[in-house]
């Protein structure tokens, strides 16, 4: 058995599945809780309630302005790629209280759900899910003929558009993130919902146009 540290989950290798456990950050999660109460107050104590609430308003009325932005950004994007691009929750957004606590639990109910739901070919097969928490998958073989450039370059040549790759590029220019299934190229971490339009569009693709390497 091997053991692999990702950013959000710990994964168990064996010899024909992998085991993917969801990892939660509690002490992170209580520090952000902690410090955020603490930040209030001291503006309290400094300035006023009346000035925390002053300012409260005016960060709220920022991130409306910044929501409008983003819609507007996204409806760019989307026309760009000629595909649907999911709005971004909290757990997705980085060092956040819910990121630290669900980001593992729900990279692993996105692979179950977009397996069961589709049986992408371009997917290892995620058999089983315990509530997000623990999530059984089939093993692959280890790339060894490519480093990232040559995954990003054969994912980018056989997408619909050019674009499209760019919704979760770091995802898509890991090794570490594909593997063999007899001779076929697959992907093992499909746990980002920005994948799922990208992989239902090309996936077919992907999968029937890869030959190993000579």
């Amino acid at each position: 058995m091997k053991i692999k540290k990702g950013r959000t989950r710990l994964v168990f290798i064996f010899k024909n599945i992998v085991i993917k456990v969801a990892m939660i950050y509690l002490y992170a999660a209580l520090r952000n809780e902690i410090y955020f109460l603490y930040f209030k107050l001291k503006i309290m104590k400094n300035d006023g309630i009346k000035e925390y609430f002053r300012r409260k308003k005016e960060i709220n009325l920022r991130h409306i302005e910044d929501r409008k932005q983003y819609e507007f950004d996204k409806i760019k994007k989307e026309k760009e790629m000629q595909m649907d691009i999911p709005i971004t929750k909290i757990y997705e957004c980085y060092d956040t209280t819910a990121m630290c606590l669900l980001s593992g639990i729900m990279a692993n109910l996105q692979e179950r759900q977009f397996y069961k739901k589709t049986k992408n070919v371009f997917v290892m097969p995620t058999y089983f899910s315990l509530f997000g928490f623990l999530n059984i998958q089939k093993r692959g073989e280890q790339i060894d003929f490519w480093d990232s450039i040559d995954v990003w370059y054969y994912i980018h040549d056989n997408s619909q558009n050019h674009h499209q790759p760019f919704c979760d590029g770091h995802t898509l220019s890991e090794t570490d993130n594909f593997c063999l299934d007899n001779g076929h190229l697959k992907m093992v971490d499909y746990g980002s919902r920005s994948l799922e339009p990208f992989l239902e569009k090309n996936g077919e693709k992907l999968y029937s146009n890869f030959k190993i390497p000579e």
